[in-house]
């Protein structure tokens, strides 16, 4: 079940105004175009068996990442709590070491740490980008082929494909260049 909250709603209620602006209105178009359809990436996604197991293993690289990070902050842990329990005992240059040690360490984490988006996104582009290109191929080719001017994705209400001749955004431009009228 689709649930729309005010966001949604907002890009629902733009939409019923924009689609008479932007697809065709000529009767001779309009017998060849279709105003438009949709997709459900959400659907897609839970069925289309390439996608579930991409997301599965984008989950389980994010896991591994997250038990990574628990290591590492237990071992830091570990090193704090021996170094204050041996501070009394140790010598100086003992103790000095340690803690160079333990900086050495600290730092290696907040290395690691300030990876991990890049290497999340770069196993998201690996794993997902893949299969939303051929998705995204899928669509064009069928709005084209079944002569849609827009498919709009039910689950995201996001655009999908738009039939180029019904781009406005260049005629917007030279307006404006001509002084906003």
């Amino acid at each position: 079940m689709l649930r729309l909250n005010s966001n949604h709603l907002a890009m629902a209620l733009a939409l019923l105004i924009l689609v008479p602006v932007v697809l065709p209105t000529s009767a001779a178009i309009a017998e060849d175009y279709k105003p438009m359809a949709i997709v459900d990436s959400q659907r897609i996604a839970e069925e289309y068996e390439a996608a579930r197991d991409a997301q599965e293993q984008y989950e389980k690289f994010l896991q591994e990442l997250k038990r990574e990070v628990e290591d590492k902050e237990t071992e830091l842990a570990a090193l704090v709590e021996e170094i204050e329990s041996q501070k009394m005992l140790l010598g100086e240059d003992a103790l000095a070491t340690k803690m160079q040690a333990f900086e050495k360490k600290r730092a290696d984490y907040f290395q690691f740490r300030d990876g991990i988006d890049v290497r999340a996104e770069s196993e998201y582009k690996a794993k997902i980008t893949p299969i939303l290109d051929q998705i995204k191929t899928i669509v064009e080719r069928l709005g084209k082929e079944k002569k849609f001017g827009l498919i709009i994705d039910s689950a995201s209400l996001g655009v999908l494909f738009i039939e180029s001749e019904y781009d406005l955004t260049d005629d917007v431009l030279l307006a404006l260049a001509k002084g906003g009228d």
